[in-house]
């Protein structure tokens, strides 16, 4: 009886020692971080494949905006060079119709606090629009993952950001002009359609004046 009950002891630990490990798979950042390739992202306008639909291509352009402006973010709040984080931060502007800092700062300033490292984007789904926003303005629900310096997991937030997307008129491409009009929208709050002629400009690093 006393073999038994060491055996059952066992498999018992051995079991709670597997739920533990993949309980927690999700708690450490396994993404590809190459902090050279991140410094270069800029909002540049995008172009997809002729293979893809409409819808296939928005997914794709939002979800490879979400993840450059995020591992951005990330890297400009553990910069301590002045000259790096100047840049670094146009190239977070770039990402807004105008050079519109209430996004921005207060991000990189939570992210700093924090001591995030790594970010991952998480649950992404397009949401339907609604009677308010046109076409061209589109809200996106996700979630962002923030990991610490050994790659552990900070926190999970679920956000809901509201993104303009337009294919320019270029022949024979499929080319997409994308900006940010916010990362979390408040609740209750009525997103208006702000958007300037401006974004039809194909950004170079800078947002448009």
């Amino acid at each position: 009886m006393r073999m038994i009950s060491k055996i059952a002891q066992f498999s018992m630990l051995m079991l709670i020692s597997v739920w533990i490990i993949f309980s927690c798979k999700d708690d450490k950042y396994k993404g590809d971080y190459n902090p050279e390739a991140i410094k270069g992202y800029k909002n540049e306008a995008s172009t997809v494949s002729s293979k893809m639909d409409s819808l296939e291509a928005i997914n794709f352009i939002t979800k490879q905006k979400l993840r450059e402006f995020y591992e951005l973010s990330a890297l400009a709040s553990n910069t301590s060079d002045t000259v790096v984080d100047s840049l670094l931060r146009d190239q977070l502007l770039s990402y807004f119709p105008k050079k519109d800092t209430t996004e921005i700062y207060p991000l990189l300033r939570d992210l700093a606090a924090k001591k995030v490292t790594y970010t991952s984007v998480t649950k992404f789904a397009i949401l339907p629009n609604d009677s308010i926003t046109p076409d061209s303005i589109k809200k996106i629900a996700y979630s962002i993952n923030y990991f610490n310096a050994d790659k552990k997991l900070i926190e999970t937030s679920n956000r809901v950001g509201i993104f303009v997307l337009k294919q320019a008129p270029i022949k024979f491409k499929r080319e997409f002009k994308f900006y940010f009009t916010t990362l979390n929208q408040k609740k209750d709050s009525i997103q208006k359609d702000t958007i300037s002629s401006g974004v039809m400009q194909k950004s170079s690093g800078k947002s448009p004046k």
